[in-house]
């Protein structure tokens, strides 16, 4: 056998098609929606949980506990999900820079910023899902 070389059957680079570029510009855009739905989103959770706070305070003066509880709640859920939202924004930015420039290493950016936001919305979303089946099992097995 010789000591031929395999040749690389793969670019070096990264071609960016005109169909692509059209893809990358829609995403950009649809992720820059969510992203400002989301902070808003955030900024109802936020503003919710004192409302609901002090509501059930006025409502029911008893369930003081219940009331810090559901705060708390609100705000925690405000706080982990305002992360994703940012890193949306990022990834929105990032790839309108990088089509407007041809710039690879911004590109590179966004996309990562784009893994980070799924990687945020999945534990996010997961810790939300165990919650509500934590109160569900909670809720059936006290006898309500």
């Amino acid at each position: 056998m010789s000591d031929d070389i395999q040749p690389d059957l793969l670019p070096d680079e990264l071609e960016i098609t005109q169909s692509f570029r059209i893809y990358l510009s829609d995403l950009s855009r649809w992720a820059k929606f969510l992203a400002v739905i989301g902070f808003m989103w955030c900024s109802l959770l936020f503003a919710g949980a004192f409302g609901v706070g002090y509501f059930i305070n006025v409502t029911h003066s008893r369930l003081q506990s219940l009331s810090q509880t559901i705060t708390a709640l609100f705000v925690l859920f405000a706080v982990m999900w305002v992360y994703p939202c940012i890193y949306l924004n990022k990834f929105s930015n990032n790839i309108s820079k990088a089509l407007k420039e041809n710039n690879q290493d911004v590109l590179e950016d966004g996309l990562q910023n784009l893994k980070s936001a799924f990687r945020l919305f999945g534990i996010v979303t997961g810790v939300i899902l165990t919650l509500w089946l934590s109160i569900f099992i909670i809720f059936f097995s006290s006898g309500f």
